[in-house]
């Protein structure tokens, strides 16, 4: 990647291939999403500057799918497959909605005798709008953040913070209606709930349905448009989606991102991935930092390097695909889940495959970012002549980073402990010892930053709370921790969201990450 050149569209690609992961949409849904929404755009000769934002949105819908994503497992369970079931539905429609959550409940109680499970599924029904509301919001508000970090024009981050919207006033989180919904999001969720509707029960129902939801979620010219016109649109869209194909779509001018710009946008990658789950919040920031400090120390070329620091960003976007409720459990994984985790490095892996041959470096570190050099670790169980210097330091800085975060089933290291382990797996014949060396030499600056300057005129009380915020702590958590009212403590807390321009916990830790406040394996 000398001189550094990226199409955004190659990250954007990278971007819908990890929501597709963390939304359990089908292979290269929001790719098919992307052909279908800019040909219904052609049909309906939208103004090229809508046409461009339908591009953009398509892509990056669901961007923010992540956000308090912990919330949602934590009462509906596999997050995933509860979003694979919404896929296509109208939730206007409260009914069919109810027997998706009650099916939610189902699988997470089953385990209960039958009164025991009709109380629990009743309860949770009772909080499912409750909890759904916050993050639908939460998604917005990340979603155009990140857009906004790429540097996308105004407008489409706008559509990114419309995305749950309706034409009939019933969609999230501002209720908007009619011409107040901007029309790419329009276009663009018709365009996907038509894929959805067409991969399940072919373009013939697709139209039918569209057509009876015209003046409902959908504006009744797109819908009547799509219905008169399914077989056309839905044409040569396969199971997956060439990346060629979508960089021919993309409107002109095409948007290229320089190595600031690049640095930026795998950044964002790193934090929408991490996002999940307090405490992996700045995991994939900090295996970055410590692997190109260890490639520096160790004499890697500055492409080498790059290509180091930008795979620690990005190194777990295959664990997207292992439900959250997985991660947040106490106990041991079940064999069915050990394996499915274990696959994360090949999906990750995959989702490199929309930069095309400039993405090789990264995806071959991304893929053994988990080998060990005597065969011991996964997927592929390889050996040292298969891991280069870089891959054994990605492996090392992974290691070393993970064993000081805390996690539902055990305690974080002290530096000192985790260091310790890691010099321990290299007398063992699993890591490479000269890079435990490069990754411990980078680790051995001070845990922590030097103390936040103010930033957004917050106060040192308000940088305490936001970090609190972060780290996922209640108001009632954090009352007892900072000795104050809870009453004081979400003063503290409108005060800091007033003053950092958000209105949800996942845009505030976002805003902690972003800023220095957090880092993962650091208490809060």
């Amino acid at each position: 990647m000398a001189g550094v050149s990226l199409r955004l569209s190659d990250v954007m690609m990278v971007l819908a291939y990890a929501s597709d992961l963390a939304t359990g949409h089908s292979r290269d849904f929001a790719l098919k999403s992307c052909v279908m929404a800019m040909r219904i755009a052609k049909l309906a000769k939208l103004d090229p500057a809508v046409s461009r934002s339908v591009y953009h949105l398509a892509m990056l819908r669901y961007v923010g799918c992540n956000a308090d994503t912990d919330l949602l497992a934590g009462l509906f369970g596999d997050e995933i497959a509860l979003r694979r079931e919404l896929v296509g539905l109208d939730m206007g429609n409260r009914a069919e909605l109810g027997k998706v959550f009650t099916r939610a409940f189902q699988r997470l109680y089953f385990d209960l005798d039958p009164a025991a499970q009709e109380k629990a599924i009743a309860e949770g029904l009772g909080q499912a709008l409750g909890v759904a509301r916050p993050v639908l919001t939460a998604h917005c508000e990340v979603a155009r953040r990140i857009g906004e970090r790429l540097g996308l024009p105004q407008e489409i981050a706008r559509n990114l913070g419309q995305i749950y919207e309706r034409w009939d006033g019933k969609g999230l989180p501002q209720g908007l209606s009619g011409e107040a919904v901007l029309p790419a999001v329009r276009v663009v969720t018709l365009a996907q709930d038509a894929i959805a509707l067409s991969d399940e029960l072919g373009p013939a129902e697709m139209a039918r349905i569209v057509a009876s939801r015209g003046g409902g979620p959908y504006e009744a010219a797109f819908a009547e448009l799509v219905a008169a016109h399914a077989a056309e649109l839905v044409a040569g869209i396969g199971a997956s989606v060439e990346r060629e194909t979508i960089l021919d779509l993309e409107p002109t001018p095409h948007a290229v991102l320089d190595e600031a710009g690049a640095e930026e946008a795998f950044l964002a990658i790193a934090d929408m991935i991490d996002m999940r789950m307090p405490f992996t919040l700045g995991h994939s920031r900090a295996v970055a930092d410590l692997a190109a400090g260890a490639g520096r120390a160790a004499g890697l070329a500055e492409a080498e390097l790059r290509a180091l620091r930008w795979a620690g960003m990005i190194h777990d976007i295959g664990e997207l695909i292992v439900p959250v409720a997985t991660w947040m459990r106490v106990g041991p994984l079940s064999a069915r889940e050990r394996d499915a985790a274990q696959l994360h490095p090949y999906y990750g892996e995959r989702a490199l495959a929309s930069f095309g041959a400039a993405g090789n470096a990264m995806a071959a570190l991304v893929l053994r970012h988990h080998e060990r050099i005597d065969g011991s670790g996964y997927h592929r169980k390889v050996t040292g002549p298969d891991l280069s210097p870089a891959a054994r330091i990605l492996a090392a800085a992974e290691a070393f980073q993970t064993a000081r975060e805390e996690r539902p089933h055990r305690h974080g290291m002290s530096p000192e402990a985790a260091a310790a382990r890691l010099r321990a797996e290299a007398r063992d014949g699993h890591l490479c010892p000269q890079a435990v060396e490069a990754v411990l030499t980078a680790a051995g600056q001070p845990s922590r930053r030097a103390a936040a300057k103010p930033l957004a005129g917050l106060t040192a009380r308000e940088i305490e709370v936001l970090r609190l915020v972060a780290a996922g702590l209640t108001a009632k958590e954090m009352a007892r921790r900072l000795d104050l009212s809870p009453k004081t403590v979400d003063h503290h807390i409108q005060s800091v969201y007033g003053k950092i321009g958000v209105a949800s916990r996942a845009a505030a830790a976002l805003y902690a990450v972003e800023n220095g406040l957090l880092r993962a394996g650091e208490p809060p």
